[in-house]
C-alpha cells in the first residue's frame, strides 16, 4: 500500500508542474495588473521558484508531519478544504455503490435464472446501455428530464434540510452509478451461469435439493467472488467519475475541488486530493481481500 500511494503522489506531484500556467498570474488575474517584480515575490514566499526536488522533498516533509500546505487559491490548509468535502464525496459514492447492491445485483441474478428470456433481453440491454452511456451526458438528461421539465428533483447543489439533501442526492447517485451497474449485471449473470454449470450444484440437485437452496445457498456466494473483484476494480472509476458528475451536479465534493484547483493551478490541492483518492482505493481493494476470506473459506488457508 505505502509504495503505491508514494508512487501516486510522485507521478501527480510531477504532472501537474507540468501544466502550462502560472499560479499566481491566475490567482491575480481578476484583481490588477502585477508587474513582474510583483509576481517573483509571491513566488518566492510560496516557494514556487524553486527547483522541483526541493518542492518535493518539502510536500513529502510536510506531509509526513500531517501537513498538507497552503492552497494558493484560497489561502486556506488544504487539509482543511479536503476535510469539508471528504464527507459530501463519501455519501455520493457510498449511495452509488448501494444503487449497484440494491438493483444491479438482483437483475444480474434474475437474468441468469430467467436466462433466454424476455427478461434476460431486458436486463441484457440495459447493462449494454449502462456500460455505453457517458456519465456526463447521462447527468445532463437527467438534469434536463427530471429537473426542468418534470420539476421533481433539484439540478445542483445539495439541500440543507434531510429531505431536500437526500433530494438533492438522488440525481448525481444515479448518473454516477449506470456504468457500474451495467457491468455488474453482466459480471453476475456469467458468473452464475458459469457456476451453475459446475459439478457440485448438478450433484446438488442430484440429491433432491431444491432449486432455491442450491441457487441461494451453494451458487450464489461462490458466484459473488468475481462481482466483488469487478466492484473493487472499479472503485477507482468510480471515484473518476465522481470528479465529472460533481462538477455538473454542483456537488461540493472533493472531486469538483479537484477539477477547480486544476484550473487555478493549485498545486498542493491537485496533489493532496489525487493523494486521498489513492488511498481510498487501496483501502477499498484490502477490504475485498479480507471479505474474499468470509465469502469463501477456502481462502483462508491458500
Amino acid at each position: 500500500m505505502i509504495p503505491l500511494v508514494f508512487g501516486v503522489t510522485t507521478v501527480t506531484f510531477a504532472l501537474i508542474h507540468l501544466i502550462p500556467g502560472d499560479p499566481v498570474e491566475l490567482m491575480m488575474s481578476n484583481t490588477r495588473q502585477m508587474t513582474q517584480e510583483e509576481i517573483n515575490r509571491i513566488r518566492d514566499k510560496l516557494g514556487l521558484n524553486d527547483p522541483l526536488p526541493v518542492q518535493y522533498v518539502r510536500y513529502v516533509t510536510n506531509l509526513l508531519k500531517g501537513d498538507m500546505g497552503i492552497s494558493i487559491r484560497s489561502r486556506s490548509p488544504v487539509r482543511y478544504e479536503i476535510e469539508q468535502r471528504m464527507p459530501d464525496t463519501i455519501i455520493l459514492t457510498l449511495s452509488s455503490i448501494s444503487l449497484v447492491l440494491v438493483f444491479a445485483l438482483p437483475l444480474g441474478i434474475v437474468s441468469a435464472l430467467k436466462r433466454g428470456t424476455w427478461i434476460d433481453t431486458a436486463s441484457m440491454t440495459f447493462a449494454l446501455l449502462g456500460v455505453s452511456i457517458p456519465q456526463f451526458w447521462f447527468g445532463i438528461m437527467l438534469m434536463l428530464i427530471f429537473g426542468l421539465h418534470l420539476d421533481w428533483l433539484p439540478t445542483v447543489g445539495q439541500g440543507k434540510t434531510p429531505i431536500e439533501f437526500a433530494r438533492s442526492l438522488v440525481l448525481p447517485s444515479v448518473a454516477l452509478s449506470l456504468s457500474l451497474m451495467g457491468l455488474v449485471t453482466r459480471m453476475e449473470r456469467s458468473s452464475i451461469l458459469e457456476v451453475l454449470g459446475l459439478d457440485y450444484v448438478r450433484t446438488a440437485h442430484a440429491k433432491g435439493l431444491g432449486a432455491r437452496q442450491v441457487n441461494y445457498r451453494h451458487a450464489l456466494p461462490n458466484a459473488m467472488i468475481p462481482v466483488l473483484t469487478v466492484i473493487s476494480a472499479q472503485f477507482a472509476s468510480l471515484l473518476g467519475g465522481s470528479v465529472v458528475i460533481e462538477k455538473v451536479f454542483g456537488w461540493p465534493g472533493i472531486g469538483r475541488l479537484a477539477v477547480d484547483a486544476i484550473f487555478a493551478r493549485d498545486y498542493l490541492v491537485v496533489t493532496n486530493t489525487v493523494l486521498v483518492f489513492a488511498v481510498m482505493v487501496v483501502l477499498v481493494n484490502l477490504a475485498t481481500d479480507i471479505l474474499y476470506s468470509y465469502i469463501d473459506p477456502r481462502i483462508r488457508f491458500q
